[in-house]
Formats: structure tokens, sequence, C-alpha cells
């Protein structure tokens, strides 16, 4: 879900870096911003290119990767000092987490345009790219680069800060990641996008948390108010409230989120039969793939280990 929300707010053509932030996709008459990449870049004449297009463009909504990749490896070799086809195949190749592929992809297309031309789709996918290989400052430029050519234009990206941030937590850079999440936020509240603004705002209390801040506490039982379907923030709060002495009220909220909230598994007469808390007691997953902060790791490891209940 991320990552299409992702690719559907940098997808937005080319604009002029350090101009009058000009969008300059489809022979400069603008693109608009959240148009998806397919869209940008105009069908060669070529009736050959035209049905490769085609084909790779149905192949990847409907998530054929494979079959969308080997559209577009033909498309290369019929056209292959056609800067778009790289574009696209990298952003295919990110999507099957062939990172150094794409990246290779993503560096011949920037060759083949012109030096003028900055694609913000393909910024994107870069520092998507780096962001799979766990190149977390690459990811970071690449963000921000994403985020300057957005701005540019005029778009809000609060995608790009909130992915942005993600990358700063990874390289421990708390107070940055904070700033990041907080824009993120205020952006999507700005939208009205309720789902982007709770996982925006998820991030920033765990983050408020690591810095040891105040009102880190008051941010997650805000974001468990405004989610009532939200593991995630009762699992931070369980491990919270557990750090404070507080073990009852740890049990309460994680048996709720555990038991009471609908993950989308089947249920069966004694329950749920998957339990959705399960993630939260591998600190792998909590550090890799949900990317919480150490300290909020930490005391989900003593919640699990020593609360009761969350060991069940």
């Amino acid at each position: 879900a991320r990552r299409g929300a992702l690719l559907g707010l940098v997808s937005v053509g080319a604009a002029a870096l350090g101009g009058a932030g000009r969008a300059a996709a489809d022979g400069g008459a603008g693109a608009q911003a959240g148009a998806p990449l397919w869209a940008e870049v105009k069908a060669a004449d070529d009736v050959q290119l035209e049905a490769l297009a085609a084909r790779a463009k149905e192949a990847y909504a409907s998530r054929q990767l494979p079959e969308a990749l080997a559209a577009l490896d033909e498309a290369i070799m019929t056209s292959p000092d056609d800067a778009v086809w790289y574009e696209r195949r990298g952003q295919c190749l990110v999507d099957l987490k062939r990172f150094d592929d794409a990246l290779r992809d993503f560096r011949r297309a920037e060759d083949l345009y012109p030096p003028e031309y900055v694609s913000i789709g393909l910024i994107g996918n870069k520092a998507l790219a780096h962001e799979g290989l766990a190149q977390w400052e690459d990811a970071v430029a690449n963000y921000s680069r994403a985020i300057e050519a957005s701005e540019a234009t005029g778009a809000a990206p609060p995608y790009l800060y909130n992915a942005r941030g993600n990358c700063r937590v990874a390289l421990a850079q708390y107070d940055e990641a904070l700033a990041d999440f907080d824009e993120s936020s205020r952006l999507f509240q700005a939208a009205r996008n309720v789902a982007g603004l709770i996982y925006a705002d998820s991030n920033a209390a765990l983050v408020a948390a690591q810095l040891g801040r105040d009102d880190a506490l008051r941010r997650m039982e805000g974001v468990a108010r405004k989610a009532p379907g939200s593991v995630d923030m009762r699992a931070a709060l369980a491990a919270m409230y557990y750090d404070q002495g507080e073990l009852e009220r740890a049990e309460e909220v994680w048996e709720w989120a555990c038991t009471r909230i609908n993950t989308g598994q089947l249920y069966g007469p004694d329950g749920p039969v998957f339990d959705g808390c399960a993630a939260y007691r591998d600190p792998d997953w909590l550090t890799r793939i949900r990317r919480w902060p150490p300290v909020m790791v930490e005391r989900m490891g003593a919640f699990v280990s020593l609360g009761g209940g969350a060991s069940r």
C-alpha cells in the first residue's frame, strides 16, 4: 500500500529544478501532480512501440510484473536511446525488488534526458531503490530532490516527507525525522487524507518517544482515538504503559489490539484465528519492516518478555 501511494505522488512528470518550477513533460504542456508515469510521456509514433507501451501498462496495472518487464525489455531493444523506456523499466524493477538493476536503468535514463529535464517520478523511484538496498543517505538525498522538484511545481508531497522520515530514523536522525513526519501530517491534514494522516502521526509519535519528549504518550493516545482500528498504536501504547509500570493498563490495551480489532483475518469460535499482534513480538520485523525506533523496540521486547498476556 505504501509503495502504491508513494508512486501515485512521485510520478508527476518532469520539472525544471532551480527554474520557475514549470512542468516540462509532454513537450512542456505541464504535468498534473498525481498523474501516473505511463500517462506522462507521449506514445511513440511507431506502431510496435505503441503496442509495447500498451502491453507494459496493462501488465503493470494488473501487477503482472514479469510480463510488464518483458514488454519494456523489448521496447528498449527497439528504441535503445529513448530515456522513458529505461525509466519505466526501472520502476518495474523496483517493484520486483531488483534494486541494483533499477538504479542502472535510472542512471541510463538520466544520461539520455536533456540536462535541464528532471523527472520527479524517476527521482522518487531512485530513492525507493536506494531504500530497498538500505542505502539510507542516498535515499534521503533523492527524496530531498524529489521534494524540492515537487514543491517547485506547486505540489505538496506528504508521502515523500513520510518516506524521508523513515530513512532518517534508520540513520538515527530523529529530530529531522520528527520534522518530516510532522510536515507529512500537516499536508495530509490539509488534503483530508485520513489514512495518510494516521500513518504520519503514528511515525511522529514513535520518534517522539525515541527523543524522550513529554508529548510522546499524548501523541500515541491521540492516534489511537482517531484510528480505532490501529493495532500499531495500541501495541505502542502497551509498551509505553508497561515501561511506566502500568502493567494492567498495558495488558488491557494489548488485549484489545490483539483480539478485538479485525485485521482482515478469519475469526474462529475462540477468537481470531491469526493473532494480529504476532508481528509486534518480532524485533526484526519492528526494526526492519515497520521501522520502529530503538527505544520503542526495546520497550516492546520488555513487555513481550515480562508482560504476562503479551507473551501468550
